[in-house]
């Protein structure tokens, strides 16, 4: 555990303003990808506090895995040793930090102690990608609170998610004006999708990214884990593959 790259750490937020939009789905593949195609330390910090989507992507040992809670109580004495014991390393040095099945332990969440975690990542990663629901920001003063360089918005290709999703960026421009932002529009050729003009409409920002449905790679994912999806030659993998280079080498230019 430890930076390869000289530069300042990349935290990259990955969130979504409805459930079900694909936001975890992009966050593991994307990390995943990173992983495989970068030399750099990459961590994926999974927020979504009482939910096991994480382990279950990736098929970990719950009896020997710990969470953020198991050091909300210590945070403010973080060190390497600490954080050794917290971080979990997958195949291709990919590391991941879990969030708590238990719904009460959000002590991490506290504005102390969330900027003492995230500076101290930043300190062992080169690239931290956070998966964060949308209801935590009713936790977090992100005024007060450094959890991210860039922000990437994940909706789905309906009016609802659409719609959602803008009220959520309007929210964060409001605290962070002129952060960097990405904006990927999921599953975009489901049914019943907006069109690319009613889609600007809504969201008066430019999509960095139209990622495509795929029924064999979303139960390839959800059976056997993101990494999988790299070995095909896909639309879905090839959209995935360029959206994490083009965030990758926006990082350090």
């Amino acid at each position: 555990m430890g930076k390869r790259n000289n530069s300042e750490s990349g935290v990259i937020m990955f969130t979504s303003a409805k459930g079900g939009s694909g936001c975890s789905f992009m966050v593991n593949s994307i990390s995943s990808c990173l992983a495989l195609k970068t030399t750099a330390n990459i961590l994926l910090l999974d927020m979504n506090i009482g939910k096991r989507d994480s382990r279950t992507a990736f098929d970990v040992d719950e009896q020997a895995a710990r969470d953020f809670g198991d050091i909300e109580e210590i945070v403010k004495d973080m060190d390497t040793q600490v954080l050794r014991k917290l971080v979990l390393n997958l195949e291709s040095s990919l590391n991941i930090i879990l969030p708590p099945l238990k719904m009460d332990r959000t002590g991490i969440l506290k504005k102390e102690n969330l900027n003492i975690f995230i500076e101290c990542l930043r300190d062992h990663f080169d690239i931290i990608l956070v998966d964060m629901p949308y209801y935590l920001f009713s936790y977090i003063d992100m005024v007060e609170v450094d959890i991210a360089d860039r922000i990437v918005f994940v909706t789905l290709p309906d009016i609802y998610s659409v719609s959602n999703c803008r009220i959520l960026m309007n929210h964060i421009e409001y605290i962070r004006p002129g952060i960097d932002r990405y904006m990927v529009v999921n599953k975009y050729n489901i049914r019943a999708s907006i069109s690319p003009t009613g889609l600007a409409n809504i969201l008066k920002y430019p999509v960095t990214a139209f990622i495509p449905y795929d029924r064999d790679i979303e139960f390839l994912v959800q059976t056997r884990g993101p990494f999988q999806m790299f070995n095909y030659n896909l639309r879905i993998v090839k959209s995935i593959k360029d959206l994490s280079m083009k965030i990758y080498e926006e990082l350090w230019q």
